[in-house]
């Protein structure tokens, strides 16, 4: 072939890859809609396009954005992807990849598409804030801060490398690192609500709720249709107790980014926590369903499952959440308690622990390592690896400014108990509301409050509340607060629980709030409602101290990572519990652990009698009622009545001295 045919040749391949006038029309135009924000209209511009030119770049990498901010990060994975494979040089398509992939999980992905940014352009901020987020991913957290810091050191005006940075701060538990790092953002850009939303995470972690929920707030107002902002401030609310407003603002957040799943599966868990188990399951699966690889949602929807009673459907569940992410502890404990770790899972935990930086996370993936050697009696080994978890909980606890301080402990018992006195109660007898729904359940977590709570919310008439955690927010300035009650705010204290505790069971005769640090606060429920009725259980001291110092508690606990803080709090329970029955009024119930083990029938019909309902066969097959267990011990309970845990610290007398 000449030369002149060559040309002719080229100029015919040209023109037959140039765009038909309808095609470059239809191209402008979804590009046109696409930056006014009419997504809906590219969308359909750039199909259209693509029908005709499959390797048009322009609209695989917008089709990619939109599939992006819609929430369908699976199809933008791919059309940018596509879009990549086009067009090699253009370092925007491969770093909106990189981003789209971390989003999706795929952070090996992510990485190369991060390093390939940094080979057309070495000192690239924007890759080297999207290589920190896929080093995280893979649990490569020294390479991910690095990188990070390369991030805001190329560019330290950049906001997003500022906020990753403080998010992966805050994984590693240095949250003043975290904290000092978003206010940094929030001075780069103090119209941005990306950085007092994520400081109000931070504060949250820490403690402090009421000033998360103000920047949460802060958020909101910069922005009103700010997703991420309703979703901080729902979490904030949930730590206060606020279920229904948490619901609001995960709601609110959907509302303004149907495709938010982080959202999405808050608001599942928050219609656990109240209570609404279909509605919950239901909004997990639908997130799973919208992204098959959200271990955080695959864990949510077992947690439901095993609550529900349907431990095989949890089992399933939680294996696919450490399939979609080996690094999530939570679903690791759940698979522990199940008896469901295999040997091969045990070598897993034991790599990934190798390597695994210092966080929550980590420190469950200990437990449940240890959980599963103590199944099978190596004790030595067990406790080992249960040592260094709780090391590691307490050091993260009181990092975060929530650590167990022993001494105030004491001086705030001595305070509840100096300042009522059967002559204080007496004379506040006739304050509160009438009802006879409530029933306490108080005693040591790990006692066999769980187990009390299914065999009366078993019966007919019987409903369990789980932890409701709501008496002590009713009256938190103990005992100074009892200075401000009145016969008038002791009424409205009392229906204010009253309405939580019926939330849902208003029909039912006998409600437990199964919160065990009511004991601390009996004084005030007999104020508010002297109708209550209290069951204290008791458990063997050392296997309880055991079964909680095995325990990852969901609520901190901080106490629980010491044996010694153990026994401290142990004997506070029994000195406040031994002033409650000089001075109550309110009628007590002991259930002792082993003695209920040993003659279910016998002590259930005590326990039934005693809360004043006629007894019911019901009561003997707790494990299949189908009632909601939201609590550490919702394993347990699903099984009919063992004696394995009776004596269980016999195995560890070496280590209770």
């Amino acid at each position: 072939m000449n030369r002149q045919e060559r040309r002719r040749q080229k100029k015919l391949a040209e023109a037959a890859d140039k765009p038909s006038p309808q095609t470059r029309a239809r191209l402008t135009a979804g590009v046109r809609a696409y930056r006014e924000g009419r997504y809906s209209e590219a969308e359909e511009a750039f199909t259209k396009v693509l029908a005709d030119r499959p390797r048009e770049v322009e609209a695989l990498h917008l089709l990619g954005l939109i599939e992006y901010q819609t929430g369908r990060l699976e199809q933008a994975a791919d059309h940018l992807v596509a879009a990549s494979m086009v067009d090699g040089e253009d370092p925007a398509i491969h770093a909106n990849l990189a981003a789209v992939l971390n989003l999706c999980g795929r952070g090996a992905e992510a990485e190369a598409a991060s390093r390939h940014v940094l080979d057309l352009r070495p000192d690239n901020a924007e890759a080297y804030n999207n290589l920190a987020v896929a080093m995280e991913l893979q649990d490569r957290i020294d390479e991910a801060e690095a990188c990070g810091r390369r991030a805001v050191e190329l560019d330290p005006n950049h906001l997003e490398a500022h906020v990753n940075l403080g998010n992966l701060l805050f994984r590693t538990g240095d949250l003043a690192g975290a904290a000092e790092t978003y206010r940094r953002a929030a001075e780069i850009d103090p119209t941005n609500p990306m950085a007092p939303g994520n400081l109000g995470v931070v504060l949250r972690r820490m403690g402090d709720l009421t000033g998360a929920e103000a920047c949460c707030r802060q958020a909101i107002a910069l922005k009103p249709d700010y997703p991420e902002g309703y979703n901080a401030l729902g979490n904030v609310l949930m730590a206060a107790g606020d279920i229904a407003g948490a619901i609001d603002a995960f709601r609110a957040a959907l509302n303004h980014r149907d495709g938010y799943l982080e959202a999405r599966a808050n608001l599942a868990g928050a219609l656990f926590k109240s209570g609404d188990l279909a509605e919950a399951e239901a909004a997990y699966r639908d997130t799973v369903e919208r992204f098959d690889r959200f271990a955080g949602a695959w864990s949510g929807l077992g947690t439901v499952l095993s609550a529900k009673g349907d431990l095989a459907g949890a089992e399933e569940a939680f294996l696919k959440a450490v399939e979609a992410h080996q690094g999530l502890g939570d679903a690791w404990v759940n698979l522990a308690a199940a008896g469901a770790l295999t040997k091969e899972h045990e070598a897993q935990l034991d790599a990934l622990l190798e390597t695994a930086p210092e966080n929550d996370q980590t420190a469950q993936m200990m437990f449940a390592l240890g959980a599963a050697r103590d199944r099978r009696g190596e004790t030595a080994a067990a406790f080992e690896v249960f040592q260094r978890a709780n090391t590691l909980r307490r050091r993260l606890l009181e990092g975060a400014g929530q650590g167990f301080d022993a001494e105030r402990l004491d001086a705030w018992v001595d305070g509840v108990v100096g300042a009522m006195d059967r002559d204080f109660l007496a004379a506040r007898k006739d304050w509160g509301v009438a009802d006879d729904a409530p029933v306490l359940v108080v005693g040591m977590p790990r006692s066999g409050t769980t187990l009390v709570e299914q065999i009366i919310s078993s019966h007919p008439g019987g409903a369990g509340a789980g932890e409701l955690d709501a008496l002590s927010r009713l009256l938190p300035d103990l005992p100074n607060g009892l200075a401000g009650l009145d016969a008038g705010r002791t009424g409205d204290l009392a229906a204010d629980y009253l309405k939580r505790l019926r939330a849902g069971r208003e029909d039912a005769l006998r409600i437990v709030d199964k919160t065990p640090f009511n004991i601390f606060l009996l004084g005030l429920a007999q104020i508010l409602m002297p109708g209550t009725r209290v069951v204290h259980c008791l458990r063997d001291d050392k296997d309880t101290a055991l079964s909680c110092y095995f325990t990852n508690f969901a609520q901190g606990l901080a106490w629980s990572t010491d044996l010694a803080d153990i026994a401290r709090m142990q004997a506070a329970q029994a000195r406040v519990m031994d002033h409650w029955r000089d001075v109550l009024d309110l009628p007590v119930h002991t259930v002792r652990y082993e003695d209920i083990v040993a003659d279910q029938e016998g002590q259930s019909r005590a326990l039934i009698d005693f809360i004043g309902l006629e007894w019911d066969a019901a009561c003997l097959d707790f494990h299949t009622s189908g009632n909601a267990v939201l609590t550490a011990s919702n394993w347990q309970v699903r099984k009919p009545m063992y004696s394995s845990a009776v004596g269980r610290a016999k195995a560890y007398e070496d280590y209770l001295a």
